[in-house]
């Protein structure tokens, strides 16, 4: 896009001033309301926004800090004797950050691998019996541990219907109504 096809639709469409932070786009329209990525708020300036903006981002950034060193806490020894316990495999130094990975990115997975090592995290246990994942569209879906049981008899071998309910929340639901009826 042009420079000049860019300045034309920001006025067609009333914003009359615009910037980003920390991947998303603040803008002031004509009748002095704020959107974020084109969502409308209640904040009364830009730079409200943008504080709220990096808040949630620092905010979420110790978030996963703080869950990565507590999976980092728990001894490689016990995360082998668990990919052992469900797997035939040879257990490496690689193996097991991977799977330290795949816990702490809370991405749904069907391996019991990592539902056990995430067990070991306290704060994966928040609400008993429940279990939490973050989803590539940033949606956070719980289940109950019967579920994912039920999920992991039914899903083990299916790494497409897997890849399909990580990418959204209407995903996620329409394999699980799929399964239910």
């Amino acid at each position: 896009m042009l420079y000049t096809q860019f300045l034309k639709s920001i006025t067609k469409s009333g914003v009359v001033e615009s910037t980003r932070s920390f991947n998303h786009l603040i803008e002031k329209t004509q009748d002095d309301k704020i959107l974020i990525d084109d969502e409308e708020t209640n904040f009364a300036t830009i730079e409200e926004a943008r504080k709220y903006i990096k808040q949630e981002y620092i905010s979420k950034q110790l978030e996963e800090q703080v869950s990565k060193e507590l999976y980092e806490e728990i001894s490689e020894h016990k995360i082998a004797n668990i990919i052992k316990e469900y797997h035939d495999i040879k257990v490496t130094d690689t193996l097991i950050e991977s799977y330290i990975q795949l816990a702490s990115s809370h991405i749904f997975s069907v391996d019991p691998v990592v539902q056990d090592i995430r067990k070991l995290n306290k704060l994966d246990n928040l609400v008993d019996g429940k279990i939490h994942y973050v989803l590539e569209d940033e949606s956070i879906v719980a289940i109950s541990e019967q579920t994912q049981s039920k999920l992991n008899n039914l899903l083990s071998e299916q790494t497409e219907i897997i890849e399909y309910m990580r990418e959204s929340k209407q995903n996620f639901f329409h394999v699980l109504e799929r399964i239910e009826e």
